[in-house]
């Protein structure tokens, strides 16, 4: 897959790479990406703030814990860096300012660490973000960019809509933008089986994801203004459900919930699945 000057050795990506990650074959990963980090800490639930819903699928509670960038550099990165692979930071912010600011600090502290960074655009959960539509995504993809320079790649992680996914891409793409990612968290809720516990709102990810992302890679990949390669991610467990992205049009998938609910997964696929690279004339432009 082919990112600007950049190129993957192998389809398989890691998304939301464990803090500690550890083990043997990530090596062959196309690239990792981090756990979504923001300017400033915030507090919240950790791992218990991951609930398994159904079979292979997750619900990560709004509330979970995120890491600041400054932690991310000072005591993640390096054992993300070990394995020898492009590392992608995954940021995100409640507007443009805040975007601007943690690509900044990024810039500034971690351009020789990283190849790029994910932007990952999301629906607040509340009415203190701005509006989430084409322009928002064009002027966070471009803030970011501006912050980062022309030699660092801009991966623009999207929100699974299929009716409007392609309006957002378009923003991304004339923001910046080297790829595009279909897709991030689904809205959904959780009812614990206690019933005076309180209802558990937040995002699913695995299997339930996985038809809708792959509908959003399909727009994406099938429109032809759409100019940019496609990271195909949700729901992915097993080789067949990397071909099935790659036959929808994504030139990459990233594994995360799999990831997650089976540590080595993602260095499994990448062994598996490192002959599926489409050949660089095959590949979106």
């Amino acid at each position: 897959m082919q990112l600007g000057k950049l190129t993957l050795q192998n389809p398989v990506c890691l998304a939301a790479a464990p803090w500690q990650l550890d083990g043997t074959g990530y090596e062959r990963l196309g690239a990792i990406f981090t756990r979504t980090v923001t300017m400033e800490p915030k507090p919240g639930l950790y791992e218990e703030g991951i609930w398994q819903v159904a079979d292979q699928t997750l619900l990560n509670a709004t509330n979970m814990r995120t890491e600041s960038a400054e932690i991310l550099v000072q005591e993640h990165l390096p054992n993300l860096r070990r394995y020898g692979v492009p590392v992608f930071v995954s940021i995100t912010a409640p507007g443009i300012p805040g975007f601007r600011k943690i690509a900044r600090f990024l810039s500034r502290e971690a351009r020789d660490l990283i190849a790029g960074v994910e932007v990952y655009i999301a629906q607040p959960d509340t009415g203190k973000g701005e509006e989430l539509n084409a322009r928002f995504v064009r002027e966070a993809t471009q803030a970011v960019r501006n912050e980062l320079g022309p030699e660092a790649t801009v991966i623009v992680k999207l929100p699974p809509w299929p009716e409007h996914i392609r309006g957002l891409a378009l923003g991304a793409q004339a923001g910046g933008a080297d790829a595009l990612a279909a897709t991030n968290l689904l809205k959904g809720l959780h009812l614990p089986d206690d019933a005076t516990a309180a209802p558990v709102a937040g995002g699913l990810s695995g299997e339930a994801l996985r038809p809708v992302a792959l509908r959003c890679v399909w727009e994406l990949a099938h429109d032809e203004y759409i100019k940019l390669p496609i990271f195909g991610t949700g729901g992915i467990f097993t080789a067949s459900h990397v071909t099935d992205y790659l036959r929808c049009g994504a030139s990459a998938v990233q594994v995360a919930s799999g990831e997650w609910l089976e540590p080595g997964l993602a260095a499994r696929l990448s062994a598996e699945c490192g002959h599926l690279m489409p050949e660089p004339s095959q590949a979106r432009a």
